[in-house]
């Protein structure tokens, strides 16, 4: 059966439109914009992870599937006051590798007390609200030591079973909580590329297919600790262990049509990653001065990559065509502390600081095919960021109805970069300084409908990756770098509209937004001052990652979920998101109007869960879609655009109860095989003299993968 984009979409829609006749019951506290589901909520479904008792809530859809999606964890620099939209105990996770997608997973059913979904703004929370976030409430003494562990299998198409296996224990001992987990497997992707390429008057020039086998394997041990003392305090520890590898080999049958020869070009990448971390948070309540919560975080990370490419012409033995060895490393250290304080019932006052320090380190060296080091490849660069934010947040309740979050975050950094092989070079450093205002009103018209509208001001973090020279795989090539990059800084403006129904059946919202951004990154031309003394991008021939000017992005996006209890499916939820994205940028080669690069015009996802209680059975999908993808894209030697396409992705799992409560689940990831590809158009010279080399259409696919787990308690 095929699904196009819009039939999709309607159907989405319209169901979840549907159900604004229902008017049934909700169970709300206090406030009318906070939705809590009691323990008991969740005991006909027996549950045995948080992970498993958040998907049984209807509206949690959106946010977990985010959370699955960074099970490596944030890669964001610091904390700062956005985050993960899902909070323990009304804090974040003192980590960044150790991340949420994983400790969801990790926590027992039976540590939680109860869970809260917060409509809009609340004080007191770790993170400012981007919509929804859900608060984990975990009971104050846990029942007992248990065991929650997970063994089985996997198979991806064209490959061969490997194992996987997890283990978390939990329990307490006096005022003393806590956790160890392990988590192990063998990965397998496969993905298959034909690319077919015409030259510039249109004649099929070569035909490629392309197979690419990436064998992973990974263990990661994670621990947490939480000491309760007798006057209140709380004080929570937590570490990973990260040890991971993976080998990437690639083969290319080229068949080069109009030389009439066959080529075959082999890419051997081993790729050896490492990484630590150590983080924790401290909260102590002041009789008189309020809350004071602290967070840290040390890590540290090294990854390398050794890529080997040989060739062949038809039918010869593969000789080494060249290499390159690759290094990055990183480190982050952060320290984050606040103070909150609630006076006049209607005003609450967070003032607070965070330092964090940042140091990326990469290097690069590439060799011909007789093992000489080609010096134009050669690099090793340093880069160290020092910043402070002060910030301060006010929670004003107008009225039981109304309230109205403002904040300033002022921040201030210096990026200090160093060449550590071209001693001439000296150390370059520069620093920077921003004011953050942001403000979020939220009005409950009624106990079902609310209205939010939020004006912020967003400075993005720079990858210090495009600083120094990286090497590109698929090109094998080194790409430029630029240490003169400007974060983008973007002031956004949003206003959304949300439903409730009634008797907890779910709820829908539509929220319309404007972005306006200033030095937005894109590619440059690359100065040249011999060839090139006035700096004019259409006549540069290389380029590298730059600040453009200004950029422009706006659209709408929908949120909703459907307990499906109006069609005798009462245990039964589909829940849905769409966006649709409109962006502007001025081109600095071909001076037209285009998207941003990388932004996707339209973004959607269609989730399904359904729970037979009686028959201990649940069963589920899941399907996405996150295209058409339209962008441009420029190489260091090669001015080039490309337009992406990327299918629906989409997998489903069903589960049964066994042995008691036990639980046997059997997953089917990427059962469109997650087909994507490109339309690529070479130039000779600049895109601006519209000289075409060569045009390449690429499809490309990933192999379906099965999966079979046993999970159980003891």
């Amino acid at each position: 059966m095929v699904f196009s984009n819009k039939s999709i979409i309607a159907l989405s829609v319209a169901t979840l439109m549907s159900t604004t006749a229902l008017a049934q019951q909700t169970m709300s506290d206090d406030n009318s914009s906070t939705v809590v589901y009691e323990e008991s909520y969740f005991t006909q479904f027996k549950p045995i992870t948080l992970h498993d008792m958040l998907r049984s809530v209807p509206g949690t859809a959106a946010l977990l599937a985010q959370a699955d999606e960074e099970l490596t964890g944030r890669r964001v620099r610091g904390f700062g006051s956005d985050g993960d939209q899902i909070l323990i105990d009304g804090k974040r996770i003192a980590g960044k590798a150790n991340s949420l997608g994983l400790q969801l997973k990790r926590i027992q059913a039976s540590q939680v007390s109860h869970i809260e979904l917060i409509r809009g703004t609340k004080a007191g929370l770790d993170v400012q609200s981007e919509g929804l976030i859900i608060n984990v409430v975990l009971k104050e003494n846990a029942s007992r030591s248990n065991t929650v562990w997970t063994a089985g299998g996997a198979y991806a198409e064209g490959g061969s079973v490997d194992p996987l296996a997890k283990v978390t224990h939990t329990g307490e001992s006096g005022n003393l909580k806590y956790l160890f987990g392990a988590d192990f497997a063998f990965e397998e992707t496969r993905q298959n590329f034909a690319d077919t390429i015409y030259n510039n008057v249109g004649a099929l020039a070569q035909n490629n297919a392309l197979t690419s086998n990436k064998d992973r394997k990974k263990l990661f041990l994670n621990s947490n600790l939480e000491y309760n003392a007798e006057n209140g305090d709380i004080f929570r520890l937590n570490g990973q262990l990260e040890f991971d590898g993976d080998d990437t080999l690639e083969t290319d049958h080229q068949n080069l049509v109009l030389a009439n020869n066959t080529r075959l070009v082999v890419r051997d990448r081993e790729h050896n990653p490492f990484h630590w971390e150590f983080g924790g948070d401290y909260q102590h309540r002041f009789e008189d001065l309020g809350l004071l919560k602290t967070l840290f975080v040390i890590n540290h990370g090294k990854h390398d990559w050794d890529t080997l490419f040989q060739g062949a012409l038809n039918g010869a033995a593969l000789a080494t065509t060249s290499s390159n060895y690759s290094q990055r490393t990183h480190g982050e250290k952060i320290l984050r502390s606040s103070l909150t304080n609630t006076f006049a019932e209607k005003h609450t006052i967070e003032v607070g600081g965070e330092v964090a320090i940042n140091d990326v380190g990469t290097k690069n060296t590439s060799r011909n095919a007789a093992g000489v080091i080609n010096p134009n490849t050669v690099s090793d660069i340093s880069v160290q960021e020092v910043r402070f934010q002060a910030f301060g947040s006010h929670n004003y309740t107008f009225a039981p109805n109304v309230s109205l979050q403002s904040s300033l975050n002022a921040e201030w950094s210096e990026i200090t970069q160093k060449d550590n092989i071209n001693a001439a070079n000296p150390d370059f450093s520069r620093n920077f300084f921003y004011l953050k205002p942001r403000m979020n009103l939220r009005y409950d018209v009624d106990e079902q409908n609310q209205i939010r509208v939020t004006v912020e001001r967003k400075i993005s973090q720079l990858d210090f990756g495009d600083f120094g020279n990286s090497f590109d795989v698929e090109d094998n090539e080194v790409d430029a770098g630029n240490p003169l990059l400007r974060p983008e800084d973007t002031w956004e403006f949003s206003i959304a509209y949300e439903n409730r129904f009634a008797d907890d059946q779910g709820s829908i919202s539509v929220k319309g937004f404007y972005n306006k951004i200033r030095d937005h990154i894109a590619k440059i031309g690359k100065p040249d001052p011999i060839a090139n003394p006035t700096n004019d991008y259409q006549m540069a021939v290389l380029s590298l990652p730059g600040n453009i000017g200004n950029a422009k992005e706006y659209g709408v996006e929908f949120n909703g979920s459907w307990r499906l209890k109006a069609i005798e499916l009462p245990n039964a939820i589909i829940s849905g998101k769409y966006i649709l994205r409109e962006s502007d940028v001025l081109d600095p080669f071909t001076l037209l109007n285009r998207p941003i690069e990388y932004k996707q015009k339209h973004e959607w996802l269609v989730t399904f869960q359904h729970d037979i209680v009686e028959m201990g059975t649940s069963y589920g999908f899941n399907i996405t879609n996150k295209a058409p993808m339209n962008g441009i894209g420029y190489r260091t030697d090669v001015i080039e655009h490309w337009e992406k396409t990327v299918n629906p992705k989409a997998s489903l799992y069903i589960e049964q109860k066994v042995f008691g409560d036990m639980k046997l689940r059997f997953d089917l990831k990427n059962i469109l095989k997650a087909k994507n590809g490109y339309h690529l158009t070479k130039y000779v010279g600049n895109i601006s003299n519209g000289v075409v080399d060569y045009n390449e259409i690429r499809k490309a696919s990933m192999q379906r993968v099965y999966q079979l787990t046993l999970q159980g308690t003891f």
